[in-house]
C-alpha cells in the first residue's frame, strides 16, 4: 500500500463542508458531507477529514476551496483597518461608479470598509507621470501610524495618488512604518493593484489589509490542525482565477480566495465540458445560500480581472467569472407586507444552522429545500451521506405558519408557487448571463451541481430553453472534486498600455516573460482586458495564440461585440488596460475520465451485489 495513496478535496459552503476522497488505489471517488462550523471554519474541515476515515499517514494532499475572505466581507468579520492617503483623497473610498445595482436603480446605504476617522491624510505628491512634486512627510506618516494604533486598528492600508506611477512613496512609508506596525500586516496599493485608478487601487488595497491578519490566522489554525491530526501531507488553496497556490502565497495575497469556493466548481465544470467535447456551457452551482453561474467555452471558465463585492466597491482580483444571485437551497420563503400576496425568496438564508425547518435543527422558517421536499422532489433519507434523514413535520408547519395565509393555500400548493417564483429569478438570471455574452439558450448545455442544483436544473432548462442538462457524479460536492483537479498555478494581473491595434505579439511575449520573471513553462491562459473609448465598462477577449496578428484579434473582438452589443468599435478606440496570465505549471493531480469509469464500476458492483 503505498504511502502517498490518497488525494482530497475540500470545500467549505455555507450550510455544508465537502470533502472528496480520490484513493489513489483505484481511481474511485467518494464523497462526505459535515456541517458547516461558521464560529472556527478549521473545526468542520477538520471533521470532514476524519470522517472520510483516510489515515493521516496516508494522504498524499489536500486541496482547499474556502469561503472565508467572502464571508468575512460580506459579514463585515475582518480587521479593524486603517487607510494612509495622500492629503485631499481621504474619501475616495465613498465614491461610486454609476453603475444601477438594482433594475430600478435603488442601492442601500454604503458604509466603507474603513470608517472615516480611519483614514489619514499625509503631505506627498506626484504628477501623473510619477515625478515627485511634494516630498513625503515622513514625520506625518508616524503620527497617522501612531494614531491609527492608539484606535486599535489592526491592518494598515497605504493607497497614494499616482503610486501605479512610481511607488516610491509609499515604499518608503512602509520602511518608516516597520518599527512602529510590528504584525507586518500592512498593504501598499501599489503592489495590490499597480493600475491607473485610484479609486479601485484605495479600494483593492484596503480590501486586502482588511482580510490579511484573518486569512493569516485561518491559514495557522489549519496547519496547526493538521499536524495535530499527524497530517503531513501538501495543502493547496483554491485561488479565485481556478489554479492553486501554497498557504504562504495566501498569506501574503489573501484577495486570491475571494471566490475560492465557486471558482473549484467551476473549474471542474471546465474540466466535465472538455471531457464530453461541449462548446458552450452555463454552470448552475446552487448550495444553500447562493445560486452561481459561470460561462464555460471551449473547456475554459471565462475570466475577469476585478470584482464588485457589494455596494458598489470594486477591487481588482483575478477570477473566474461568477456571477450570483442569492437563492439557494436554504434560501428563506417570506411574505412582503407592503405587497398583496408578495411572495419573496431570499436573499437571507437560513445558513448551516438552524438551516432549513425539514433539517430538524429548530428552524421554524419555511426555505426552498423545504418547499421540495413537500412537493417529492427530495429523498428524506440521507444516510449515504452520514446525515440524519429529512423530516417533512416541520417543514409543512413552516409553510402552513408563514406562507399559507398569505397566499390562501393549503401547504403542497404554496410550495408549488414557491418554487415558481424561485424557479422564475433563476430562469431570468441565466438568460441575462448568457444575453450578455451573446450566448443562445438553445444552442447552450446546462451543467448543474451543487446540494440543490440538480433538483431545480430540468426545470429551469425547459423554462430557458436549455436542450440538453448533464449532472455530474458527486454533485452534491462538485466544488470540492473541482478543487482536486485544480492544477497549481501562477496568476498575475500587468499594466498594459496599447491599443487593440497596436499590442503587437512581441510585446506581448514581453509582458508575459516579465510577469513570471522569464519562467513560462507549463500551460498559459491569456486575455486581455478591453474598453471601449470612454466607457467604464470593460470586456475580457481570451488570447488562444500568441503569435495572433493584430487584424485577426480585431476580427475575434468584433465577433464578440456584434453579437453581445450589435456593434463594431474602431480598433483605435479600444484600449487594452490589463492582461491577465495564469501559467499552469503542472496538471491535474487526477484523471477525470478514469476515476469516474472506476467509480461508476464500483458502484455497478455495490447495486448488482444487493
Amino acid at each position: 500500500m503505498s504511502q502517498a495513496r490518497f488525494r482530497i478535496g475540500i470545500d467549505v459552503g455555507g450550510t455544508f463542508t465537502d470533502i472528496v476522497l480520490c484513493d489513489g488505489a483505484d481511481g474511485t471517488l467518494a464523497l462526505h458531507k459535515v456541517p458547516t462550523t461558521p464560529h472556527d471554519i478549521a473545526l468542520g474541515l477538520l471533521a470532514a477529514l476524519r470522517k472520510s476515515g483516510a489515515p493521516a499517514a496516508e494522504i498524499a494532499e489536500i486541496a482547499h476551496g474556502t469561503t472565508v475572505a467572502t464571508n468575512a466581507v460580506l459579514e463585515r468579520k475582518g480587521a479593524r483597518t486603517g487607510l494612509l492617503t495622500t492629503a485631499g483623497f481621504r474619501d475616495v473610498l465613498e465614491l461610486r461608479d454609476g453603475r444601477r445595482r438594482t433594475l430600478l436603480g435603488r442601492q442601500a446605504a454604503f458604509e466603507p470598509l474603513v470608517p472615516r476617522q480611519w483614514r489619514c491624510e499625509v503631505s506627498e505628491r506626484l504628477d501623473a507621470s510619477g515625478a515627485v512634486l511634494q516630498p513625503l512627510r515622513e514625520d506625518e506618516v508616524k503620527a497617522a501610524a501612531k494614531a491609527l494604533r492608539q484606535q486599535g486598528a489592526e491592518a494598515l492600508a497605504i493607497a497614494f495618488l499616482h503610486a501605479d506611477r512610481n511607488g516610491v512613496h509609499e515604499r518608503r512609508a512602509r520602511e518608516i512604518l516597520n518599527g512602529l506596525w510590528p504584525n507586518g500586516h500592512l498593504v501598499l496599493g501599489s503592489e495590490a493593484c499597480p493600475f491607473p485608478d485610484e479609486r479601485l487601487r484605495a479600494a483593492t488595497a484596503v480590501l486586502a489589509a482588511y482580510l490579511t491578519p484573518l486569512m493569516a490566522q485561518y491559514v495557522e489554525s489549519l496547519e496547526r490542525g493538521l499536524r495535530e491530526t499527524g497530517t503531513a501531507a501538501p495543502f493547496r488553496f483554491i485561488e479565485s482565477a481556478g489554479g492553486s497556490c501554497s498557504p504562504d502565497e495566501i498569506r501574503r495575497h489573501p484577495l486570491r480566495t475571494i471566490l475560492s469556493g465557486p471558482a473549484g466548481g467551476a473549474t471542474g465544470g471546465g474540466s466535465l465540458a472538455d471531457l464530453l467535447g461541449l462548446d458552450t456551457v452555463a454552470t448552475a452551482d446552487m448550495g444553500g445560500t447562493s445560486f452561481d453561474v459561470a460561462i464555460i467555452q471551449d473547456g475554459q471558465p471565462e475570466l475577469t480581472g476585478d470584482r464588485t463585492l457589494e455596494f458598489g466597491m470594486t477591487v481588482a482580483v483575478p477570477s473566474v467569472a461568477i456571477h450570483s444571485a442569492g437563492i439557494g437551497g436554504g434560501s428563506l420563503v417570506w411574505m412582503d407586507e407592503t405587497v398583496p400576496g408578495g411572495l419573496q425568496v431570499g436573499p437571507q438564508s437560513a445558513g448551516g444552522s438552524p438551516g432549513p425547518a425539514c433539517f430538524g435543527k429548530g428552524g421554524r422558517k419555511p426555505t426552498v429545500t423545504d418547499a421540495n421536499l413537500l412537493l417529492g422532489r427530495l429523498v428524506g433519507d440521507r444516510t449515504d451521506l452520514g446525515l440524519p434523514p429529512l423530516d417533512a413535520g416541520p417543514a409543512h408547519q413552516a409553510m402552513l405558519a408563514e406562507v399559507c395565509p398569505g397566499l390562501g393555500l393549503d401547504p403542497v400548493a404554496a410550495a408549488r408557487v414557491v418554487l415558481d417564483v424561485a424557479e422564475a429569478r433563476m430562469v431570468g438570471f441565466l438568460r441575462t448571463q448568457l444575453a450578455a455574452r451573446g450566448k443562445v439558450p438553445g444552442s447552450t448545455a446546462l451543467i448543474a451541481f451543487g446540494g440543490a442544483g440538480p433538483v431545480q436544473a430540468a426545470s429551469v432548462a425547459r423554462r430557458l430553453g436549455v436542450p440538453r442538462v448533464i449532472i455530474p457524479y458527486l454533485a452534491a460536492g462538485f466544488s470540492a472534486l473541482g478543487a482536486l483537479l485544480s492544477p497549481p498555478a501562477r496568476t498575475a494581473m500587468i499594466p498594459v498600455e496599447a491599443t487593440l491595434r497596436t499590442l503587437t505579439p512581441e510585446r506581448l511575449r514581453e509582458l508575459i516573460a516579465t510577469a513570471f520573471s522569464g519562467r513560462t513553462r507549463g500551460t498559459l491562459r491569456l486575455a486581455l482586458i478591453l474598453r471601449r473609448g470612454e466607457n467604464p465598462h470593460e470586456d475580457m477577449l481570451p488570447v488562444r495564440d500568441l503569435g495572433e496578428s493584430a487584424d485577426a484579434r480585431i476580427r475575434r473582438y468584433h465577433a464578440f461585440t456584434e453579437s453581445a452589443y450589435g456593434i463594431r468599435p474602431a480598433p483605435e478606440t479600444v484600449r487594452v488596460t490589463r492582461l491577465l496570465a495564469i501559467l499552469e505549471e503542472g496538471n491535474s493531480p487526477i484523471d477525470l475520465s478514469q476515476s469516474l469509469q472506476a467509480t461508476f464500476a464500483r458502484e455497478q458492483a455495490r447495486y448488482s451485489a444487493t
